[in-house]
């Protein structure tokens, strides 16, 4: 399957590498192609890079790691209609929340901003270093990834994909209860930042440690 990435930042480096290991065929996107042909070349692996637009209109199935509705920062939607998007985004963090924050979602303003598109929400509860350790190792620990979507043929290909890189897909329902997700990972994140721990998972359960496969963080918080 050919899988894209919007942005070429920590996690999208380290997922594109795993689902590369996999035997996937991985773009990498920015608003730079410099940028996104460098983290290519990085990977290997068979790994390209370009824009943005053109990940929208070649890949499959396409990872959102930018936290912003697509149409702010494609030329056009239409080669996303139909198309799998996996948003991994959560807020900005730290900040000061108020109590309504935390029903707007991120996944539903982009499956808004693009209704033909099949947004499932996946793959924000983990740090980049979680996938340090290769697809068997975390599925020796029981790592699981939580999902939420509205289209059952996305979430079935969203539950393999993460199969192919060690997590095993738990279904948290329907793309209304994204916001959940989000939330959990405000309480995640909350605790890597005081207690350092990178490696916590859905159900506080520790990744294994391995070194860097596919380059160290940057520049970065969780």
């Amino acid at each position: 399957m050919k899988i894209g990435f919007w942005g070429s930042g920590n996690m999208a480096r380290v997922l594109g590498g795993a689902w590369a290991v996999a035997g996937h065929t991985i773009m990498f996107g920015s608003r730079d192609a410099e940028k996104a042909r460098a983290i290519a070349a990085e990977i290997g692996l068979g790994a390209t890079g370009g824009t943005n637009d053109e990940v929208a209109a070649s890949c499959e199935v396409i990872v959102s790691s930018v936290r912003a509705v697509p149409s702010s920062f494609l030329t056009s939607t239409a080669a996303i209609a139909g198309k799998i998007i996996l948003d991994l985004n959560n807020r900005d963090f730290p900040r000061e929340y108020q109590p309504e924050d935390f029903l707007n979602a991120l996944a539903v303003a982009t499956q808004q901003d693009v209704p033909a598109a099949k947004v499932v929400k996946a793959l924000n509860n983990q740090a980049m270093e979680v996938f340090n350790a290769n697809a068997a190792t975390l599925q020796a620990a029981g790592i699981q990834g939580f999902i939420a979507g509205d289209d059952a043929e996305a979430k079935q290909i969203t539950t393999a994909l993460l199969q192919d890189i060690g997590l095993k897909a738990i279904d948290f329902g329907g793309l209304s209860n994204a916001w959940l997700l989000e939330v959990q990972a405000d309480i995640l994140r909350t605790y890597m930042f005081a207690t350092g721990n990178a490696l916590v998972t859905p159900g506080l359960i520790a990744a294994p440690k391995a070194e860097a496969r596919f380059g160290d963080r940057c520049q970065g918080t969780y």
